[in-house]
Parts: C-alpha cells; sequence; structure tokens
C-alpha cells in the first residue's frame, strides 16, 4: 500500500468527519490494518494508543461493556485510537456489542476515539444502524462516520 497516498487519505477523512468525534477505519488485511494504525499514531501523537487488552494503558479482555466504556472515558488524553476493538468485544453478547457501536456513535463528549478494526460480516450486521462506511479512494479501507453525521452540519 502506498503509505504516502493513505496518509493524506486519512488526514482528509480526519479533518473532515472528526468533529463528530469518533470514526472508524476497516479493512481485511490485518497488514493493511497496521498500516492504518501506525499513520493515525503519527497524524495524532497526543491520542493513547490501545493496541491490545492489558498493554500499556489498555483495559484487561476480560471486561464488560460498561467498563469498557468507562475506561475510554477516563482516558488522560483527548483522544484514543483503539486497535481492533473486536479483542475486547468477543465475549460480549450481542445487545452488548451493538450498545457499544450506538454509545461509541452518539457520544457527543470531549473524548475523541478513532477506532481501526478487521471488516467482517458480523461488523456489517451489528452495525447497520449507527455507522456509515465509505471508501477511500485508492486502498481497500472504509471509512465509518456516524450516521449522524448525515444528518447534522453543525460541530458537535
Amino acid at each position: 500500500m502506498d503509505l504516502n497516498l493513505l496518509q493524506e487519505l486519512l488526514r482528509n477523512s480526519l479533518a473532515q468527519f472528526q468533529r463528530y468525534h469518533n470514526i472508524g477505519f476497516s479493512c481485511k488485511d490485518l497488514r493493511d490494518l497496521d498500516d492504518v494504525t501506525q499513520v493515525l499514531r503519527g497524524l495524532l501523537p497526543k491520542y493513547i494508543h490501545w493496541e491490545g487488552p492489558g498493554i500499556m494503558q489498555a483495559p484487561i479482555g476480560n471486561i464488560t461493556r460498561c467498563d469498557y466504556m468507562h475506561s475510554i472515558l477516563s482516558v488522560p488524553a483527548d483522544g484514543l485510537i483503539i486497535q481492533q476493538p473486536e479483542q475486547w468485544l468477543c465475549h460480549w453478547q450481542l445487545t452488548d456489542k451493538q450498545a457499544f457501536w450506538s454509545d461509541l456513535g452518539m457520544w457527543h463528549g470531549a473524548k475523541r476515539v478513532v477506532v481501526v478494526f478487521a471488516a467482517s460480516d458480523e461488523f456489517q450486521q451489528i452495525n447497520n444502524s449507527y455507522f456509515k462506511p465509505q471508501l477511500l479512494e485508492g486502498v481497500p479501507i472504509k471509512l465509518w462516520r456516524p450516521i449522524r453525521a448525515e444528518k447534522s452540519n453543525t460541530y458537535i
């Protein structure tokens, strides 16, 4: 993948959609997913990065949805990059997974979250009402922005 193109696309996506606070990026190839995460870390150097359960400041893997959301809100930075959230969500009930994505899509708080995750059919089914996909031109990556981004032109 052309990392210069990726950096430009991600920079433009952040500038255009991050006013809605929480956005995501997905792709099927895990190497490309790592490239997305690394470019985001360069573009958002003040954001905390959760690479996996229990690593650095990230919560443990066996955590409830409520505690996970509280952990996100407790991050001592302006923003958070969550790499492969499915590592935490995998043991949750379907309703908790749906609630997580719904909460993330509707948050109006000061915490900005960028989620980088593997594309899957399960996510498409869970997420049908919370985030809208947009394929980034020239790369096999989708940007996911909150549905409310379509309904509002005001700064939130």
